[in-house]
């Protein structure tokens, strides 16, 4: 009878100890969970806005000068014409390209860089028009137009567009002692550019955008 009573208190020993170990693995887990949600949360709040966040990986030092390639702009007409559907045929894409380059090589300007603006502003629809009345594949506006003395009615011309886009670029990357500065004076103007803080460049989305493009431009070629 005693041996009886001693097996069962053993059992109901080993099922509270059992119960025990339960409710602890479940207290343990319950927080993990509340440690890992507050985590999660603290990580949202640190995160200020999505563009500061993405400033990371923008923040190289981005060549403005001219980088002499070997480029085959059979293969970069092609990837232009499927990836961005431009306006253009593929010959006719090839041939900007072409003359892109050499414009690039006389005025020192990155190739690359040149083509990313040109994905950012028309995604390579020479007959684009912002609400501002920018026009064509570098969205030049009638005052820039004037200044280079073009009729802004040619800037639906890609290669009459490209040369004003060019010579602006080239002359922001050389009043500015860093590339993305320049990109803010051409999408906002240069006196703009000027006074803004760092912090404002290094959170630029257009700088951001510019930059998504000219790393798929094989980086290594577009200097960053």
């Amino acid at each position: 009878m005693r041996n009886e009573k001693t097996t069962e208190k053993g059992k109901e020993m080993k099922k509270e100890s059992r119960a025990s170990k339960i409710v602890i693995s479940l207290i343990g887990f319950t927080c993990v969970a509340i440690l890992m949600f507050m985590m999660g949360r603290v990580s949202n709040n640190n995160r200020t806005s999505e563009v500061a966040d993405e400033s990371q990986e923008f923040s190289y030092v981005i060549e403005s000068g001219y980088i002499p390639t070997e480029t085959n702009f059979e293969e970069e007409a092609s990837y232009i014409k499927t990836n961005f559907n431009s306006s253009m045929s593929k010959s006719k894409i090839k041939h900007i390209l072409i003359y892109i380059d050499g414009m690039c090589e006389h005025y020192d300007l990155n190739y690359n860089l040149v083509k990313s603006v040109i994905s950012t502003e028309s995604h390579w629809n020479h007959k684009a028009k912002s609400n501002a009345g920018a026009k064509g594949l570098m969205q030049i506006m009638r005052a820039c137009a004037k200044d280079y003395k073009t009729p802004h009615s040619e800037m639906y011309d890609p290669y009459v567009n490209v040369t004003i886009g060019i010579k602006y670029l080239s002359k922001l990357t050389n009043r500015f002692d860093n590339t993305p500065t320049a990109l803010v004076g051409y999408n906002e103007g240069p006196r703009y550019a000027s006074n803004f803080k760092v912090e404002y460049i290094n959170n630029s989305r257009y700088v951001h955008k510019v930059m998504i493009h000219l790393l798929k431009f094989e980086p290594v070629i577009a200097g960053v």
